[in-house]
Order: C-alpha cells, then sequence, then structure tokens
C-alpha cells in the first residue's frame, strides 16, 4: 500500500508534512510518496532516518493557494502538488490514499475531477471527528464541500458516516442526528424537514431525530449530519470558541496573583482540557464518497497532527472503507438512491 503526501499548501509546510509522515510509517507498514518540490522535500528528509527504499519523490513546483478559485487554478496549474497528487491516486494502483493540508477547496476539487466517486454517490462530503465531552467523538458531515444539498444528499451523508464510524472507529450502531433549530420533529427549513422525512424512513441507519448545535459535543450523538453551509459555520464556530475559551482563561490567570497560584495545583486539568481542544492530537477530515481514501489534514496542522491524518487515512485504507460504504448504499431504499 502507498499513501500520498502533498507536501505543500499548509502553513507549516513542507516540514511538517515530511516529517509527519515519516513519523506515521515508522508506526505502521505502507510506502509514501512525498509530492512537492523536490529540493525542499530532499532537505527535510536529510535531517530524518527513514528507509529510502519506501519513500518516493515527486517533483511538482507549483502550489495552489487559498486564494485561487479552485478550477480555474486546476487547470492553469496541472504541475500543482495538489493535482500531481490526486492523478497519482487515480492512476497508480499501489496508491490507496491521499493526504494534504493546501487548499481545501483546490483539494476537493481536483479529487471531484480527476478521479471517480463510489457508485452512487451524489454528493462525497468533508467529515472530520469532532472531540465530545464522553470522549467517544463524532462525524460532522458534510462541513463545507457542499453549500447546497438536496434531501438524498443528507440521506447518504448519514450512510456514509455511519459505516465510518463503525467500521473504523468500531462505534456499534451509531447514533444519527440531524442539525436543526429544534428537536422536535416538525422543527427546520424546507430541506431538513424533507430529510427527516427521508431519514426516519431509512432502515439501514439509526436515525435518532433532530438535535441542537449546542449539543454536537455532547456525546450523545456520533454522526451529526447537515448541509455543507450549516456544518461550516458550525464547525468554525466550535474553532473560534475553543480560541476564546483558551485565551480568556490564560488572560484571567496572569491577572491575579492568587489565580496564578491556584493555576500550579490545576496543571493536569488545564493540560486535559488543552489536549480535548487541540485539533493536533487528531486526524483530518475524510472525504467520504470517493473511491480512493482523501484525509484532509489542517491548514495549521504541525508534525504532530499531520501524523495522525496520515494514520488515519491508513486505517481507513486497510479497512477497506470506501468498498464497505459502496456496500451500505446499496441498502438504502429504491425511493433513496
Amino acid at each position: 500500500m502507498k499513501i500520498v503526501i502533498d507536501t505543500l499548501g499548509g502553513d507549516n509546510s513542507p516540514s511538517a508534512m515530511v516529517k509527519g509522515a515519516i513519523s506515521a510509517q515508522k508506526e505502521s507498514d505502507f510506502d509514501i510518496a512525498l509530492v512537492g518540490r523536490r529540493a525542499d522535500i530532499e532537505e527535510v528528509l536529510s535531517t530524518l532516518e527513514y528507509d529510502s527504499g519506501r519513500v518516493e519523490i515527486v517533483d511538482a513546483e507549483d502550489e495552489i493557494d487559498c486564494n485561487e478559485p479552485p478550477v480555474e487554478a486546476i487547470k492553469k496549474k496541472p504541475n500543482s502538488s495538489i493535482v500531481k497528487a490526486v492523478k497519482m491516486l487515480k492512476e497508480d494502483e499501489e496508491a490507496k490514499a491521499l493526504v494534504s493540508s493546501g487548499s481545501t477547496g483546490a483539494v476537493l476539487t481536483a479529487a471531484v475531477l480527476l478521479t471517480k466517486r463510489i457508485a452512487g454517490v451524489n454528493r462525497p462530503a468533508l467529515s472530520p471527528i469532532l472531540p465530545t465531552m464522553k470522549g467517544n467523538g463524532a462525524m460532522l458531515l458534510d462541513c463545507g464541500a457542499n453549500v447546497d444539498c438536496k434531501p438524498i444528499n443528507l440521506v447518504q451523508f448519514a450512510v456514509m458516516g455511519s459505516v465510518y464510524m463503525r467500521e473504523v472507529l468500531k462505534v456499534e450502531n451509531p447514533r444519527v442526528a440531524l442539525l436543526s433549530n429544534g428537536v422536535e420533529d416538525n422543527k427546520g427549513c424546507a430541506l431538513t424537514k424533507e430529510a427527516f422525512a427521508l431519514l426516519k424512513e431509512e432502515k439501514s441507519i439509526n436515525f435518532v431525530g433532530n438535535m441542537e448545535a449546542r449539543e454536537i459535543l455532547s456525546g450523545d450523538y456520533d454522526v451529526i449530519v447537515t448541509d455543507g453551509f450549516a456544518g461550516n459555520i458550525a464547525l468554525k464556530t466550535i474553532e473560534g470558541t475553543a480560541k476564546c475559551i483558551t485565551k480568556t482563561l490564560k488572560d484571567v490567570i496572569k491577572d491575579s496573583k492568587s489565580a496564578m497560584f491556584g493555576s500550579l495545583f490545576m496543571k493536569k486539568a488545564f493540560r486535559n482540557l488543552k489536549d480535548f481542544l487541540d485539533y493536533n492530537k487528531r486526524g483530518g477530515a475524510v472525504f467520504l464518497g470517493m473511491q480512493q481514501v482523501l484525509v484532509k489534514a489542517h491548514g495549521a496542522a504541525n508534525e504532530e497532527s499531520f501524523k495522525n491524518a496520515v494514520l488515519q487515512a491508513y486505517g481507513a485504507s486497510k479497512l477497506d472503507i470506501s468498498d464497505k460504504i459502496k456496500e451500505g448504499l446499496e441498502q438504502l431504499g429504491g425511493e433513496n438512491r
């Protein structure tokens, strides 16, 4: 098995990408292909111990940044790391997964345009695993790949998320909830009301009803389904809240001598809180619905975060998650296909 690594585009590229990939490789059994500027990749590799026979370098000088229109950039920059990495994922039979910290729009657009979706998938979904108060984690999908959705898209998101949580994270009978503005069955906009009716009738998933955004991190749900517009807002709100909490806590402690003294006895608790809120402790967001595994790591991913994203990609590929998602979608009721 080979995992393709896009080494450009992230805030800490290519160092974090190369080091993270090599670190992940030492813990598992797979080859890696590092796609990016050869000289920069070799410079980072020169500081590491690794098996050169299991590492391939694919030279790609161009980089697509977040400010470029994805479709236009992909056409104008065929030698960009993103385009070359996605093409390698499609054409190299040994390549089973791709990990990138680059432009989300470019990565997802390249995947849709240059590779293949799982048969029956209308819209692939970007699906991060969020921390929860009960420690089990919850998948939010979609969180930005599809701003405009149809009810059938949300049903497919529910199936794909359920399969992933069951097969990869070993959650038995994942609880699926629909993000809405109230828990009552009749709450929501036209999209969520129609989706609710379809989800309620779908026997292949454990649909538990509507949920409100304040319960996303509660741990009471395993798969949270929504359109990419609402999902992205929810995700960014959670990230912003986490930053606000940590900064406010630090400021309050610094402003009080007694609080600073008391904080000495709270080091372990603060460390646990930091770990809970730190995205670097987890992997990336899986782009569910593609024939191969694609993981979008955080744009600001450090070595640890990228390593976890690579291990996440490896684990999903090893379990043939795309084939299992295909099987799950085949169980959908005829009207929902």
